[in-house]
């Protein structure tokens, strides 16, 4: 798979395509993609965010301001199975990187482009990011609902959403192309995909028409919907199912007897008065530590999480145990955690990945095992 790509969402995309095993050959300019020069580093162009992007993939810097850069290019493309983009859609024909010179080259390739709006629209090359993807598609005003003041994600929510979307969507097309034998192009715009994202639940009872309610789904917007503060802590009670509720009430001594009424007692009660539900789990776990908050709960079989910070994540037994987050050596910034979505595969489970290299690292590689080669066939 070849990934011409900057920042995040592509780059995401093709990081996950290589944990699930696909050669990922990621084609930079060669001063490097900006998010290589997006926080600290131990060596130029090795950010933490490059490290975790690069994970699994060959590197080679192209320029594609200059003929042979694209002549360079459309060798790349002709000995790969799929092309992903987020260039612009006005930049793309320029580069070679249009669904025509795509298909000229070789038309059982797949391209997936992906950016703001539709490549077939008027806003096609409308700029668009993270936050301003968020505006458009409902997201701030999804936290406007919730305390009054729209907001955006505390991260890249659309960025990483519409990455994973290029996922799937590539893996449909290499599905339709083993049966038909045909590529394809696709295209992913992130207002669209968001907006999708954001309406599942928060169309809610405004889905009718004419509506029967508000837009808006009341539980996860609710203020009080959050963690509470334990003796020594933070943590997560959710006592979910309406048995779970009951028993709750009963540890939290809200309920002492058969004969008492159980407030809230169903769920759609629950999600109607969540601000009430929520005080009488912050009243129980302000009085315990959370170990004892987690035993109690455990012992009568209601969800309780204890709120991991980002930091204790590398630590975390049950993450440790899987490799999921693991401390490697990198061969040249030393000590770094890695983390992997260590998705199960019974027939075919998931090997491990290079790690992340620097700008144009492996152009010997690359021309070795792909130039010299006749075919794409071992290649995705």
């Amino acid at each position: 798979m070849l990934e011409v790509s900057s920042v995040v969402m592509a780059p995401m995309a093709g990081r996950i395509m290589a944990k699930l095993g696909a050669q990922v050959i990621r084609v930079e300019p060669p001063q490097g993609d900006v998010i290589r020069r997006t926080g600290a580093a131990r060596h130029e162009g090795m950010t933490g965010a490059a490290l975790a992007l690069g994970d699994g993939k060959l590197n080679i810097a192209v320029d594609l301001r200059t003929e042979a850069g694209r002549a360079e290019l459309r060798e790349l493309i002709a000995r790969s199975d799929v092309v992903i983009t987020n260039h612009l859609p006005k930049r793309r024909p320029g580069f070679g990187l249009d669904w025509e010179s795509v298909r000229e080259i070789d038309e059982t390739t797949i391209l997936c482009t992906a950016q703001g709006y539709s490549s077939l629209s008027e806003r096609a090359d409308v700029p668009a990011y993270d936050d301003t993807v968020q505006a458009a598609a409902g997201t701030c005003d999804i936290y406007a609902k919730s305390d009054g003041v729209p907001r955006y994600a505390p991260y890249v929510m659309a960025d990483k959403i519409c990455g994973l979307t290029m996922v799937y969507s590539v893996l449909a097309a290499l599905h339709y192309r083993d049966r038909t034998g045909q590529g394809q192009w696709v295209d992913v715009p992130m207002v669209d995909v968001m907006a999708d994202f954001n309406l599942i639940e928060q169309l809610n009872d405004y889905t009718f028409e004419p509506a029967l309610g508000a837009a808006g789904w009341h539980r996860t917007l609710a203020p009080a919907r959050k963690p509470h503060p334990a003796q020594d802590g933070w943590v997560c009670v959710l006592p979910y199912t309406d048995q779970n509720w009951k028993d709750f009430l009963h540890l939290a001594g809200v309920v002492t007897t058969k004969n008492d009424a159980v407030p809230f007692p169903t769920n759609r009660d629950r999600n109607a008065h969540t601000e009430a539900v929520q005080g009488i789990i912050a009243d129980y776990a302000a009085t315990r530590s959370i170990e004892q908050i987690v035993r109690e709960c455990s012992e009568i079989r209601v969800p309780v999480q204890p709120v991991n910070t980002i930091e204790s994540l590398m630590r975390d037994p049950y993450l440790r145990s899987r490799d999921t987050v693991e401390l490697i050596e990198h061969p040249s910034e030393g000590r770094i955690w890695r983390s992997t979505p260590n998705i199960g595969f019974s027939a075919s489970p998931l090997g491990s990945v290079r790690v992340a290299g620097n700008i144009d690292q492996d152009r010997d590689e690359i021309i070795e095992t792909l130039f010299e080669s006749a075919t794409k066939e071992s290649y995705v």
